[in-house]
């Protein structure tokens, strides 16, 4: 062996040992020493994409390509950075251009059916997938994005057979387990479902981080007499969904502090959910043991059949209200509060927000007076639907839409957390849905068995929201008719 192939090969086991900066060091070194060597631009580009350097990475890879045009490694590898990078054009054509070099090339089928899946192609990324579990069904990753795929496309319970294959080749896999976890938990099978969440926190992508407190994590031994704290771990949908457990855990005896989102907390203690209510961030009393808020449906064997589901369990302030009353008084007809779009930093909100050119048939209806719930990143910036006279209210913090809410006749929305802060209220909602919803909201019936007073309205094809819009619309004059 040549000194430099077994410098090569010193790098290659360093890099699978998980020595990336000692690799980087050596392959440096060898394209200096070898600069026509293809293979060592491409393994120092995928090195430095480990290292979170994805601008770089891409071009490490693209001086590959323009020495070896036909490995299709490269392009798979140079598609994963430029996912990274946010673009996912470039990811396409590469991982289509490194098929057509090889058309068995397993790992980019796969690839492409998680590119096209972001896209909203999702018959493609069926196909995608499919085709990568043809080529190597003893590939996990196949078998999570067939997984997510069939799932995007209603059919949940090939899904779940989907991740639950993933599982069995890689027990550790921990995307799998959450992706089922999902999916059950849209079937309606909601104890399995709460046991595979618990794979979470071993998931590196998962958005919340693992908090680190002295005191022990609550797994639902007797805690009469303890102070437990209850924490938010993800966004305010979540919070909002999760803190009716509070009640469930003060049944138990323990004094309960609450940390929550800032927006939360005077809803949380107008409605006495806890013996104390502190803002993340803020510091925190001492407390015996911990929860967050996802395991505590976990802790209490939540089932379809005993989901809490009292509402209201958040309160207004009376004052607010009393405000907001007066302020919709002059209005004619029903007050119907209108929320169409979301973050629109969400990967997911161009599928979920409503369509503002599709909204007419709403608009239509007489004896409406439409109010604005649009809060959040963008607020009066963001697109409007034109076709309506919508009356602003305004960035007021949570607590002030809370009470406006409360005022309502009814409130129409897409699928944000004004859905779960209506629902919390026990206010008439009417929820637009898109094909594959959050699981919350399962597959299929029209209710929520987590918020009574929610009316959903679903996708039937994606993309396609004619129809939804026109039930809604078809109900809304039925219920505005003199």
């Amino acid at each position: 062996m040549s000194d430099i192939a077994a410098r090569m090969n010193d790098a290659m086991q360093r890099h699978r040992a998980g020595d990336v900066d000692g690799a980087v060091g050596i392959y440096r070194e060898l394209v200096e020493l070898e600069p026509e060597n293809g293979d060592l631009w491409h393994l120092l580009g995928v090195a430095v994409h480990q290292k979170g350097n994805a601008g770089l990475a891409a071009e490490l890879i693209e001086t590959a390509i323009s020495l070896n045009a036909e490995a299709p490694d490269y392009y798979a590898n140079l598609a994963m950075v430029r996912r990274a990078m946010d673009d996912d054009d470039a990811a396409e054509t590469a991982l289509r251009r490194a098929i057509d070099i090889d058309p068995g090339h397993a790992r980019s089928h796969s690839n492409l059916a998680g590119v096209l899946r972001s896209r909203g192609d999702f018959s493609g990324a069926l196909a995608a997938a499919e085709t990568a579990v043809a080529l190597n069904a003893d590939d996990a990753e196949a078998h999570n994005n067939l997984g997510n795929a069939l799932k995007d496309g209603g059919r949940t319970m090939d899904a779940v057979a989907s991740y639950r294959r993933a599982i069995a080749i890689n027990p550790d896999f921990t995307l799998a387990h959450w992706n089922l976890s999902l999916a059950l938990a849209s079937l309606g099978e909601l104890q399995d479902a709460f046991n595979e969440m618990a794979w979470r926190w071993q998931w590196s992508g998962f958005p919340a981080p693992l908090r680190d407190f002295t005191a022990p994590a609550w797994r639902g031994e007797p805690i009469e007499g303890a102070t437990i704290l209850i924490h938010a771990e993800q966004g305010l949908g979540d919070a909002i969904h999760f803190v009716r457990y509070a009640a469930l855990v003060r049944e138990r005896g323990a004094r309960v502090i609450i940390e929550a989102p800032p927006g939360l907390v005077p809803l949380i203690e107008a409605a006495g959910l806890a013996d104390q209510v502190i803002a993340a961030g803020d510091a925190l009393p001492k407390f015996n043991v911990h929860a967050p808020f996802l395991d505590l449906p976990r802790i209490f064997a939540t089932s379809l059949e005993t989901i809490p589901d009292q509402t209201p369990y958040l309160a207004v302030d009376e004052t607010l209200g009393a405000e907001w009353r007066q302020k919709l008084a002059a209005l004619d007809g029903l007050k119907i509060g209108l929320n169409w779009l979301g973050n629109p930093a969400s990967p997911v909100e161009r599928f979920r927000g409503l369509p503002l050119d599709g909204l007419g048939p709403l608009a239509a209806i007489p004896g409406v007076s439409w109010v604005s719930l649009q809060k959040g990143p963008g607020g009066d910036a963001m697109p409007r639907p034109a076709e309506f006279d919508v009356l602003e209210t305004g960035e007021g913090p949570l607590q002030d839409t809370a009470a406006l809410i409360d005022a309502l006749d009814l409130v129409i929305t897409s699928d944000t957390a004004v859905a779960h802060l209506a629902g919390a209220l026990g206010k008439p909602t009417w929820l637009l849905l898109h094909q594959a919803p959050d699981w919350r909201w399962m597959t299929e019936r029209p209710d929520s068995p987590w918020y009574p007073s929610l009316k959903l309205y679903r996708q039937e094809a994606p993309g396609d929201w004619t129809p939804v819009i026109a039930a809604a619309a078809n109900d809304l004059a039925a219920l505005a008719r003199p």
